[in-house]
């Protein structure tokens, strides 16, 4: 129990500050370079995030939910390797065929080999959680989080240039990595990475081709309407990047309730627990949703004037517009729920198909409103697709659940 309560205390703190930096740099990128830098280190970061989905292949809840160790963590770490070198590649082209200028390409690649090396990290936290050294997790990312944060604003106030302020976040996450994260892993396991590894890497790949689908699309999904602003209305991609806000909280928030029971539910549904498991997803979905009301009343009533506050603006003019992108993001809380619900049950097919059509359907939405609406027309997107997605994914989480229970008795009966 104390090994847990452990756990769970630094993998909170380490899971705050790490989707914490990025609002807290945007304040500090607002308050001294204004609100167009601002506004592009949002959209860099944004789409590093997308990129991040890709090396992220498989995923960590699939790698800490191998009770059959079906792969080996040398395994993991590898496909990782392979999947940021693809990301690497395709950044590039991205950026090159979008005909972005210099200042914006070079941040854009600062962020996203900030995010692979990210990604390449996570798989050696996944090794760590399998030993039960999530607080480990936790101080690494508090580590990186903190001095990050204090490296990027004094190289910010010293050069006002956001590049050289990324790069020196991507050099402190290199230092945390090499004499920190890698000597812990080897510590509860020798871990060797061999020509076999490269080969189970192929089959990892192949096996989980359906969860890093389903995970891209989830981060697609949430800068569908981002990337159409940016496009269409420049000028207000920095005070969207603002009021996203409550997305990054509510999405640190599902870090805070779910991952510590990731391993959990995984060992509850591999002993055909089925009632345990319901109990805690009930009191996950319940918790959400009590924090969520929260979050829409006080968005509505003083949300505006904490962010006019925090980042010495003025949105008075986005009051609807928040409250709406907030509601999105309440929902939006319920898709990555049952989104890694479905990949411990292993179910992909009905994820991935209502994730590919609700993202075709944001970009057809996104060309209509958002041309017309501009910023409203965006949190219109991402409230809609965000509500489509937890109508979908609930429904196809109970009928998986079903499924499961069914397949339970039958063994019953038959043994």
């Amino acid at each position: 129990m104390q090994a847990q309560k452990k756990d769970y205390i630094w993998n909170s703190i380490g899971s705050f500050l790490q989707s914490a930096i990025s609002p807290i740099l945007l304040i500090v990128i607002t308050r001294l370079n204004g609100v167009g830098d601002s506004g592009l280190f949002s959209f860099a970061m944004s789409l590093s995030v997308v990129f991040w989905a890709i090396s992220l292949w498989g995923g960590r809840t699939y790698q800490v939910s191998d009770a059959k160790k079906e792969f080996s963590s040398g395994d993991y770490i590898v496909v990782r390797f392979i999947s940021s070198l693809i990301v690497a590649v395709f950044s590039i082209s991205f950026c090159v065929l979008s005909g972005y200028d210099l200042i914006k390409t070079e941040l854009i690649m600062v962020l996203v080999s900030f995010k692979i090396l990210e990604s390449i990290a996570d798989s050696m936290y996944g090794v760590l959680q399998i030993h039960n050294r999530l607080y480990i997790v936790g101080i690494s990312l508090t580590m990186k989080s903190v001095f990050g944060f204090m490296l990027f604003t004094l190289v910010d106030i010293l050069t006002k240039n956001i590049v050289y302020g990324a790069l020196s976040i991507f050099i402190v996450n290199i230092a945390v990595v090499i004499f920190y994260d890698i000597p812990w892993m080897k510590r509860v396991e020798s871990v060797g990475l061999t020509k076999k590894n490269i080969m189970q890497a192929g089959k990892i790949m192949k096996k989980t081709a359906e969860v890093f689908v389903v995970v891209f699309l989830t981060m697609f999904s949430l800068n569908i309407p981002r990337y159409f602003l940016d496009k269409y209305h420049y000028d207000q991609i920095g005070y969207f990047g603002i009021m996203a806000m409550p997305i990054t909280l509510l999405t640190l928030f599902i870090s805070f309730v779910l991952q510590p029971n990731v391993v959990n539910l995984s060992e509850l549904l591999k002993k055909k627990k089925i009632k345990e498991f319901t109990k805690i997803v009930s009191k996950i979905d319940f918790i959400t949703f009590t924090l969520g009301i929260l979050f829409i009343v006080s968005s509505y009533l003083i949300g505006v004037w904490v962010l006019n506050t925090v980042f010495g603006i003025d949105i008075n003019n986005f009051r609807i517009d928040l409250t709406i992108m907030v509601i999105g993001a309440v929902a939006n809380a319920f898709v990555s729920i049952y989104v890694n619900l479905l990949i411990i049950l292993r179910r992909f097919k009905g994820q991935f198909y209502t994730l590919l059509v609700t993202n075709i359907l944001a970009v057809i939405l996104s060309i209509y409103l958002i041309d017309r609406l501009a910023m409203l027309g965006s949190v219109l997107v991402f409230m809609i697709i965000s509500f489509l997605q937890a109508i979908i994914l609930l429904f196809i989480y109970k009928r998986s659940l079903k499924s499961v229970i069914m397949l339970n008795e039958d063994k019953v009966r038959y043994e």
